[in-house]
Formats: C-alpha cells, structure tokens, sequence
C-alpha cells in the first residue's frame, strides 16, 4: 500500500494514501468461502460492519459493508500477509478509527477512515514474542478516553490510550496458559481476562493480574460480557453468570456447548456458539432461524451498536454473515437479507429489560420483541478509572527462552568376537560333564549400537523431545528380532560309557550344532544328550539393508509430517477460532 510517513509528538505513524475503493461484490454474494473469524459494528451506525476472516481455503482479508450486509467489499491492505484476521474493533468514540488483528503472525492494522484503508501499526509486531498473535481487541472509555486492549496468545495484554502510538505491556501476575487471552471486559470498574486457565482480573490502578479462584471453570473462557449488572462468562462447556464476579452459578437451561462471542440486545443475549445462534434470556433459550430454518452451524462471532441493539449481524463457518432485526430472534442469510432501514433502527426505542422472552400463546416460550420506550440500556459504555497509573511509550518484554535441540549421542559398533572351539581332555570318568559358553555383553549390544550409529548418519532421526522417532522404533525391532536380551549361556552335559580315548566329546563351535562322534557298532556308543538348546547360528547382519527395508515406512512418516507441517504454515499457526 501506498503510504506518507507523519510524524506526531516524535513517533513515526503511517497513514494510507487513499486508494480507489475494490469493487463490489454482487448483491447477494459471499466475497470469499472462507469462515468469518471477527465482527465489528461502527458507532452509531448499525448499516456500516467489518468482518475478518480465516486463511483457508483462500487468503484471508478484511471486508466492509456498508449497508448493513447486503453488499461487500474487499478492503484487505494491497502487500499485506496472509494473516488470518481474528479481531476488529472500532473506537469506541471516533467510527473513522478501526484496527485488525492477526490471529496467526501478530500484525496489527489500522484505518483512519472506517475500515476502507489499512496501514500496519509500526513496531507493534516487535513487542510479540516468537509465534505469538493477537485473538482479542476490546475497546472502551477510561477517565473519558478512548482505549483500545489487545489480547494476545503468549504474551497477556497490551494497552494504548493514543490510537495505537504507544502501548503498554500488561502481563504481571499472567503465567503459562494464562498469558493466552481469548476474551476481555469491564466490569465493576474492573478489567477481566478470559485466558486458557481460567479467569483473571486487573483492579484499578495495579498492573498484576489476579486470578478468580472462585470461577467454576479452570479451562479456556472464550467469551465476556458486562449487561445490565451481571456478568457472564462463556466457556467450553457452558454459560456462567455473577453478580459481583466472585459468585459464579451456571444460567439455567443454558446449551453444554462452545460460546465463542455474547451480545446484549437491552433484553434478550444473543450467543454464537459451535452449535449455532441462541437466543433468550434467564432460564429459557431458543435456537434461532436463518432464512426460517434452525441454525446448528458454528458461529464465531456477533456484534451491534448500542445505538441500535436491535440489530445485530452474526458471523458463521461457511455462510457468511447474517444479520437480524428483531433482537436475533430470526436472521437472514445474504441471499435473502432486505436492505436495511438505518433511521427506523435508530429510531427503534430500546426494549424493556424483562428477566424472560415474553412468552406466546403456545406452550414454548418465544422470545419476543417489545417496543416500550424506557431509558436507555445500562450496557452503554461508560467511564471507568484506567487499569494502570500511566502508559509507557514503548512496551518493554523479555522474551520466553526458545527450546533447543539437545545433541544426541552417536553410538559406535564394536566387532563382535570369533569364537575358536577348543578340545576338552578325556573324560575320565562317567560323571557328566558341564561346559558353560558366555557371550560377552558387547555382543549383545554392538549390533543395536551399529545400527542406532547408521541411522543417526542417515539423518532419519526427526530430533524431537517425545521419545524414539519411528526410525529408532524400526531399528530397536532388529534388536530385538535378531539378538537375545541377556547374556546366553550354553551347557553340554556328555555321559559316556567307558573311559576311552576315542569318546573324547567335542564342544561344538559357537556357530554350529553340536553332535555326537560315532562309534564301531560292536562297542557301546557314549550317548551325547545336551540339556539346553544351544542358540542358533549368528549370521552377519547387514545393518544398512535393514535400515533401507525400513525406508519406505520411515519416508511415509516422514511425509504425513511434512504434510501437517505444510498445512499448519498455510494457516499462519492460527489453527481455528478454538486456537487463537
């Protein structure tokens, strides 16, 4: 993208050049096949949203529309990497100020006129540690300005209270799973932190985090929301509600499911989950229509104004965005959604805040819209005290220490010994006789040494930390086919007859199968009777044909994990909504 470099109170920024606009796509046409990741809804105008999507199947990009869903645009930065666009968020004062998160690399974007122009956010990558992104943006008002939070995988949050200039790291108290953030609100002039181990809170005026011991759920909390003086907490598994963020109950009736996003109409909660649109409020929830039909898909994402409630826009896996009109009772997918009517839905008044969904005639309660003008809703932002004393112009971080491969070992083989038969003087006597044969433990172990050694040399070792590698697993099976695990012991026990010059016994050699001399058979032949097996005939293993019969199963591994390492590039490591 084009751009001029201006420079306001000593920082660099970079502004787009306008550009002409990309073109529109037809009425009634996803812009792209891929899942819509993020949401974000301008202030005070319920026809003007941005939606992010997912990498795959196509490249990612930013998309603005800006008469409530029914048109589209591609607004994704010319040059911009593949990102995977997890998080929008407008000012929560200006609409012309919006910023994009990268999920899967950790670029950060910004416009300056409504989503239309984007330019990265200088040094803000820098600040991330290795494979870290950003999966959360959370604006909000404090000591009457504009503050924009983002979330990050691995390295907590970071805060900027000038448009993005400046930030400052807030990662005290937020240790291992904790310092991934999935979700971020205020509440009770306290900010909290959905992370992948469980709930956090930073009071007002400290920089550590705190975490909620007393939430019912240690795992990943996807999703936040401050309405009407409760706060609710949506998990992997169900819907939590407090009223002071210390008491936690579970809602009534609430979906066992994924909650990826929560919005407040004024009265009834809307929730995106991995088994589609929900809609009520108290004990009773329903599933919502698109197009008139139940939706069971997944949906990542909603979002509206508090200007206009009413309206909201839902964001799913593989149909685009739907938007409603009546609260998120029924949505239109966008083959069939009608223009909308900006200054009705402005003009709508709020509806009365009722603990239930007015219930109908039939028996099932249906959740149902009532125009009774009354103030406005509490859930509007309002001014809360800063998180912290003072921003610092530049984030300062250490980075988390990389692992490093250790060195392994290379085994060398030892030749195996030549075993020399030797003569046993005559027996003198009838006693039987018992001759032991030890091998030595090299033996046994300069074989699996060899071939260790040779596929070390190959570079079929893949270097992990989880124990032997397939090739290891392949040559350990020759060791264990071809050689015996303890040290051998072989006894020969001869009785016979007579003393006699000509009945000396022979111990066979090592390599071959001991048996008897013959004798006249006019003289009573000495009976050779060995009491134990004797091991079988050790033949020369030729280490680099076992291992090349072994390579075709060592390359297929090998492969499928080329393949996945392929992919999960492809992807930018954003591996989905539940991986951010």
């Amino acid at each position: 993208m084009l751009t001029s470099r201006l420079f306001r109170r000593g920082l660099p920024y970079l502004l787009p050049v306008e550009l002409a606009p990309a073109p529109v796509v037809a009425q009634g046409t996803a812009p792209s096949a891929n899942p819509v990741l993020s949401l974000a809804v301008a202030p005070g105008a319920p026809d003007k949203l941005l939606a992010g999507t997912l990498n795959s199947p196509q490249p990612a990009g930013i998309y603005i529309s800006q008469d409530g869903a029914v048109n589209w645009q591609n607004a994704t930065p010319p040059g911009a990497p593949n990102i995977s666009v997890a998080a929008l968020s407008y000012d929560i004062r200006d609409p012309k100020i919006a910023f994009a998160a990268d999920g899967g690399s950790g670029y950060l974007f910004r416009s300056s006129d409504g989503g239309l122009n984007w330019s990265e956010v200088e040094g803000f990558k820098a600040l991330l540690s290795t494979n870290s992104a950003v999966g959360e943006l959370y604006a909000t008002l404090e000591n009457r300005k504009a503050v924009v939070y983002a979330g990050t995988r691995f390295d907590g949050v970071f805060r900027s209270e000038d448009g993005g200039r400046s930030w400052q790291h807030l990662d005290g108290g937020l240790v291992g799973e904790a310092r991934r953030i999935r979700s971020l609100a205020e509440f009770n002039g306290a900010l909290y932190a959905g992370t992948h181990d469980g709930l956090y809170r930073l009071t007002p005026g400290s920089t550590v985090w705190q975490q909620v011991t007393t939430f019912a759920d240690a795992g990943i909390i996807f999703s936040l929301l401050a309405d009407r003086g409760t706060f609710y907490a949506g998990t992997g598994s169900f819907l939590y509600q407090s009223s002071d963020g210390d008491t936690w109950t579970r809602v009534p009736n609430s979906p066992a499911t994924i909650y990826y996003a929560i919005v407040s109409t004024g009265r009834l909660l809307v929730l995106a989950t991995e088994n589609g649109l929900w809609v009520g409020s108290g004990d009773t929830w329903l599933v919502t229509n698109v197009d008139g039909q139940p939706y069971n898909g997944p949906v990542y994402a909603v979002a509206n104004t508090p200007r206009a409630p009413r309206t909201v826009y839902a964001a799913s896996d593989g149909d685009w965005v739907f938007r409603s009109d009546d609260e998120g009772v029924s949505f239109s997918s966008i083959s069939a959604v009608p223009p909308l009517d900006v200054r009705a839905a402005l003009a709508t008044a709020t509806p009365t805040a009722t603990p239930t969904p007015t219930p109908t005639e039939t028996a099932t309660p249906t959740p149902t819209p009532t125009d009774t003008a009354t103030a406005p809703p509490t859930a509007t932002a309002t001014d809360t005290p800063t998180p912290t004393n003072t921003p610092t112009a530049t984030a300062t971080r250490t980075p988390l220490p990389t692992p490093t491969d250790t060195p392994t070992g290379t085994y060398t083989p030892e030749p195996a010994p030549t075993f020399t038969p030797t003569e046993t003087p005559a027996v003198e006597s009838a006693t039987p006789i018992s001759i032991e044969v030890t091998l030595p433990e090299d033996v046994t172990h300069g074989v699996a040494g060899a071939a260790r050694a040779e596929a070390i040399e190959s570079g079929l070792r893949l270097g992990t930390e989880q124990g032997p590698t397939e090739t290891e697993q392949a040559v350990e099976g020759t060791e264990v086919a071809l050689l015996p695990t303890a040290t051998p012991t072989e006894t020969f026990t001869v009785t016979p007859a007579e003393p006699s010059p000509s009945a000396t016994p022979t111990v066979p050699p090592a390599s071959a199968t001991p048996t008897a001399t013959p004798l006249p058979t006019d003289t009573p032949a000495p009976t050779a009777t060995p009491t134990a097996t004797p091991a079988p005939t050790r033949e020369p293993i030729d280490i680099i044909a076992e291992v090349n019969d072994r390579l075709p199963v060592v390359f297929l591994g090998l492969t499928a994990i080329l393949a996945v390492v392929v992919v999960a590039a492809g992807v930018s490591i954003l591996r989905g909504p539940r991986d951010i």
